[in-house]
């Protein structure tokens, strides 16, 4: 059990201070950062080209089918997942994660080179739930290592990192377009693009060996979750409606927030930049540069919001942008000029998405931390939605 290691942890001779759990946080960032931008370069817009390319008539629903793979192998062990966290070293965890994923990206890079559906569909299969894996489990790390009353700023952090790495992908496969003189959607061209993500794996692989096995940061400092600071007052939370108390109540609801809007969010999101390829006509590098821009406008839309949170409240400034982003989906039904459209996007996305690190904060907030792993594989159910409304928006488009 985790509890047990993490006493036997605490009763060595050394004690983690808090620069130890810094340093922690640090190598996640840049473990998250190489991961992030191969996964963009990798599986990013031009990987769905190319799925579109050898797919034929039916590209539209083969991009489909991959994104729906994965949605269900992250659905289907997303719970146990969270529940070894829970149970073992989440460090360890991560270690033992890693020659797993190398191995469902050497598999996927093969099928891309032999544009072998099955190696294609074998490779995602085993680098989907290897993803989540590494993803999940990191993210209660970070927020295991984070006071409390900083876990906003932390986790924000985490996603604004996240969405540069995001933009960092396509820029890297723009300027890969730009130096071979070619800007087509030939098969040939897409796959040599989305091949060089694999030499940001090695920086993975460095900065995750290179965390320490740290018990969570108020187990470290021999307090409850009473003395953390956090922004809900303990004995709140603790009362009962129905027999369940208000804290399982209040994470409950965020979460199926999160899941109504994941299905919205799947069958429009992955769909377009081949929307903007199609109606648009879009070249690649066009593509890479769209997908380059929209991350970074998240970035700094996360920044906005987690400000505006703080003089209208966390719940409050979640809203606000939900119903703004909605507003500008609605209006990019019914505006075609691109001039007008783009920008909608843009603000759609930033909106729609900058709501994320204050949810997830929010939540950490409410689950006590042996918990923390298991209750963070829900999110994974608004993945599997997404990815499974993509199903059903593949064949609209098609």
């Amino acid at each position: 059990m985790e509890t047990m290691e993490m006493q036997e942890q605490l009763a060595g001779s050394d004690s983690p201070g808090p620069q130890d759990y810094v340093k922690n946080i640090r190598c996640i960032f840049t473990s998250l950062f190489f991961g992030v931008a191969l996964t963009a370069v990798t599986l990013g817009p031009l990987f769905d080209a190319y799925l579109l390319n050898i797919g034929g008539v039916n590209g539209n629903k083969l991009v489909g089918a991959v994104e729906s793979t994965r949605g269900i192998l992250q659905l289907v062990l997303a719970y146990p997942i969270g529940a070894m966290s829970d149970k073992m070293s989440r460090i360890r965890l991560l270690k033992w994660d890693l020659p797993f994923w190398t191995l469902g990206l050497g598999v996927l890079i093969l099928g891309i080179i032999l544009d072998s559906l099955p190696l294609l569909f074998i490779g995602i299969a085993v680098w989907a739930p290897c993803s989540q894996c590494w993803n999940s489990t990191s993210q209660v790390v970070v927020a295991d290592s984070a006071h409390a009353g900083e876990r906003t700023k932390v986790v924000s952090r985490m996603t604004s990192l996240r969405l540069v790495a995001v933009a960092f992908g396509p820029l890297l496969q723009a300027l890969l377009l730009v130096a071979s003189g070619q800007n087509h959607w030939g098969s040939a061209l897409l796959r040599s693009v989305i091949l060089s993500g694999s030499v940001l794996w090695p920086g993975v692989l460095i900065w995750t060996l290179r965390l320490r096995d740290l018990p969570p940061l108020e187990k470290a400092r021999g307090t409850g979750r009473q003395n953390e600071h956090s922004t809900f007052d303990s004995n709140d939370l603790d009362q009962r409606r129905l027999g369940i108390p208000i804290r399982w109540w209040l994470a409950g609801t965020l979460e199926f927030m999160s899941f109504v809007t994941a299905i919205g969010a799947g069958m429009t999101v992955k769909f377009f930049p081949l929307f903007f390829r199609v109606d648009y006509h879009f070249t690649p590098l066009e593509v890479c540069i769209l997908s380059c821009i929209y991350p970074l406008c998240i970035s700094v839309m996360v920044e906005i919001c987690r400000r505006l949170s703080k003089r209208l409240g966390r719940l409050s400034a979640v809203l606000l942008f939900h119903f703004l982003g909605t507003a500008c989906l609605w209006a990019m039904c019914y505006i075609r000029s691109i001039v007008l459209v783009l920008p909608l996007y843009l603000l759609r996305g930033a909106l729609m998405n900058s709501r994320g690190p204050i949810v997830r904060a929010m939540v950490m907030d409410l689950v006590t931390s042996d918990l923390r792993g298991r209750w963070n594989s829900i999110q994974s159910l608004s993945g599997f939605t997404w990815s499974g409304s993509a199903a059903l928006g593949r064949n609209v488009c098609q």
